[in-house]
């Protein structure tokens, strides 16, 4: 499986990846900070409310970002995945002395694992880039606690992975109908239905690991789906 995942590497432009997520990184670090003034502009105005405090901030923050990093998992699945088993490239994937499950599985964990990944380090990096501006000259009331900081971390690790499962979920349905223009708008759907529930209850963390929990499952019986398609696919 290791000598796998080093093919499939060597095999993707990586490069053009981390260049797109340090993008997306760059991009949200400016949108934090947006998040962050935006009660400034109109102290009276209701509807900006929802930015007030770090606690409102950081779940709001932490689904743009799975936003994004949805969309870039669904266009790697759609170049790693969709475009390979699509064209011609698919008799040279069936001529790997491997089983085609074995293929599969290493194309959809070198997604997988990029995708969180970068994630992850994007978010810590952002955090401590605001939170030593805030600490010098803060936009918003309040101090930055310890349960600030847990929540921050487990947000961020929950949407790491829902952004991985929406982008299994999107490359499952642009597979079946070998589009990749469906694969992104279905990234783009899944994630306007999450973010409109997390935005719904932005206090608490149990809808986010509830759907967490769902997008996982759902996932996992996409990728049987899938697999199951490609064992009986004949060149």
């Amino acid at each position: 499986m290791i000598n796998l995942l080093k093919l499939e590497l060597k095999k993707t432009n990586i490069r053009t990846y981390i260049i797109s997520a340090c993008i997306i990184g760059i991009c949200m670090l400016g949108m934090i900070y947006l998040f962050a003034y935006a009660p400034r502009i109109e102290p009276n105005d209701p509807d900006l409310k929802m930015f007030a405090g770090y606690e409102n901030i950081i779940p709001l923050f932490n689904t743009i970002c799975m936003f994004a990093f949805s969309l870039l998992s669904s266009a790697m699945f759609s170049k790693i995945v969709i475009e390979e088993y699509a064209g011609k490239r698919t008799i040279l994937l069936f001529s790997y002395p491997t089983s085609r499950r074995k293929v599969f599985f290493a194309k959809i964990a070198v997604v997988s694992l990029f995708v969180a990944t970068a994630m992850i380090i994007s978010n810590i990096i952002i955090f401590i880039i605001f939170g030593i501006s805030e600490s010098i000259s803060p936009l918003i009331e309040g101090n930055i606690t310890f349960e600030i900081i847990s929540r921050a971390a487990k947000t961020t690790f929950y949407m790491s992975i829902s952004a991985v499962s929406v982008g299994i979920i999107s490359m499952a349905i642009g597979f079946i109908k070998k589009s990749i223009p469906t694969t992104i708008i279905s990234a783009v759907l899944l994630c306007s239905l999450l973010s409109n529930i997390v935005a719904g209850f932005i206090s608490s963390d149990s809808p986010i690991i509830i759907f967490t929990i769902i997008l996982v499952l759902i996932s996992v019986i996409v990728i049987n789906i899938i697999t199951y398609k490609i064992n009986c696919m004949e060149v």
